[in-house]
């Protein structure tokens, strides 16, 4: 689509892949980053690899509270972009890059506060030290990430995903590259092990907001969306987006927080326990962000759909989204069930045949069951997003807030602390809450009450 919003009164698949496959080579790159930045931990120190899921996923939770209200621009500018109120999307962008301004003050305020978790939930000596460490400087991240946040809703929404797709994909080859270099040792550069992660983070982070910065100073875009006359402070623009963008970042936040407790609750049984999760759930990342871009993809879709008033689209735009999300999940499955010793092994790298062997005994069946939970994931990320294009984040939010907190939680805590049991049998949990969540968001998606939210 490239910047231009659908004109028929259908939504077809090249319509939708033409949106999707930039969002996607961005989530691919993204996952190869982080892929490589736990293999590299892994391979270096396996207690550092323990301390670097929990808190990052933590961190990664706080900013995602200020970074999912901030990124809910995007649904503005997708609607404006579809009713052809162009420079309303400078303007939106604008108010995300003020937002901006004020939550990284506050992460940067309260992170030494949040930092006490770690030890509350029971984690001592080397693993709480490296856990405080790394959670420090992924919240310095997250500030940085708040304005690209901004500046890439702006893209994202008129349609312009290859921009952001040549941004995260070259942000995240500098990740790669300076992380092999600080964690190491290597081309001379000290020995940092996970701090050497963190701030190869940080730096990834400043070339995507340079980047994005020298973009705007394209001359098309100057003159289309008039970047520099909108660049005032709109107190309404602004209300509008904290209203809707409140629910979507609380969504955001206790939807990635609790699946951080989820990790701390695992790491209350065991170093050996969280290392299997952690090997599971980083094998997950390589199926899921492409689905989650493609969920983004179709969101975009929907809003600009919305803002130019064509209602009758969404439906058909949602049920491709859906059938493309499972034609890729049917590849995994097998993928996930035929190979899983050697995913594992592509994890953890060249560990002793005793360890591995027992590694295996626990993370294959996690593997394979995560392959059945794929489906309902990409179901209910796909509805969720297009029920977020559309303003229903309220009800989201209720959603996120209550079944997580049952089963990344409350289960959790019954299963690994109080029984005892195996992962697996948590795993099968998680595989009934993803169907859970797939059922939920359908029904209201079918119930049609989103088509009486406004936005714009």
């Amino acid at each position: 689509m490239n910047g231009k919003a659908t004109n028929g009164s259908t939504v077809s698949f090249r319509q939708i892949m033409t949106i999707t496959y930039p969002v996607v080579f961005s989530m691919f790159s993204l996952n190869i980053m982080i892929l490589a930045d736990r293999a590299y931990m892994a391979h270096y120190d396996l207690t550092q690899f323990a301390a670097m899921m929990p808190a990052g996923f933590f961190a990664t939770a706080v900013a995602s509270l200020f970074s999912g209200i901030t990124g809910y621009t995007s649904v503005l500018v997708a609607q404006y972009y579809g009713a052809g109120r162009y420079q309303d999307c400078s303007a939106a962008m604008w108010q995300g890059i003020y937002i901006g301004v004020a939550f990284s003050l506050l992460l940067l305020l309260s992170a030494p506060f949040l930092a006490g978790i770690f030890s509350f939930m029971g984690h001592t000596g080397d693993l709480l030290r490296y856990e405080r460490h790394y959670f420090f400087l992924i919240i310095v991240a997250g500030c940085v990430q708040l304005f690209s946040v901004a500046i890439s809703s702006f893209y994202r929404g008129i349609g312009d995903t290859r921009t952001t797709m040549y941004v995260g994909i070259t942000a995240n080859a500098v990740n790669i590259v300076l992380a092999w270099l600080f964690i190491f040792g290597h081309g001379g550069w000290p020995e940092l092990g996970i701090a050497g992660a963190g701030t190869a983070t940080i730096l990834s982070c400043l070339a995507s907001l340079c980047l994005y910065i020298l973009l705007l100073t394209r001359k098309k875009d100057r003159q289309l969306y008039r970047l520099l006359a909108n660049s005032s402070l709109r107190v309404p623009l602004l209300r509008k987006l904290v209203a809707f963008g409140l629910a979507a970042g609380i969504q955001a936040f206790v939807d990635t927080g609790y699946f951080s407790l989820l990790l701390l609750i695992i790491g209350k049984t065991g170093e050996f326990a969280l290392t299997c999760a952690n090997i599971a759930f980083t094998i997950e990342g390589i199926s899921i962000l492409p689905v989650l871009g493609l969920a983004a993809a179709v969101g975009i879709i929907a809003g600009q759909e919305r803002g130019a008033g064509r209602v009758n689209t969404i439906a058909i735009l949602t049920r491709k989204g859906v059938l493309i999300g499972v034609c890729f999940n049917l590849l995994l499955i097998m993928l996930y069930n035929l190979y899983p010793e050697a995913l594992i092994a592509l994890v953890v790298g060249d560990q002793s045949g005793a360890e591995l062997a027992r590694i295996n005994s626990t993370a294959v069946p996690l593997v394979r069951l995560i392959s059945v939970w794929l489906v309902f994931d990409t179901v209910h990320l796909i509805i969720g997003s297009v029920l977020q294009a559309m303003g229903d984040t309220l009800f989201l939010m209720y959603v996120y807030a209550v079944v997580p907190f049952v089963f990344y939680i409350v289960i959790p805590y019954f299963v690994c602390v109080a029984a005892g049991l195996p992962l697996f049998w948590l795993w099968l949990a998680l595989a009934v809450y993803s169907s859970l969540m797939a059922l939920i968001v359908a029904l209201r998606f079918l119930g049609g009450k989103w088509q009486e939210i406004q936005v714009i």
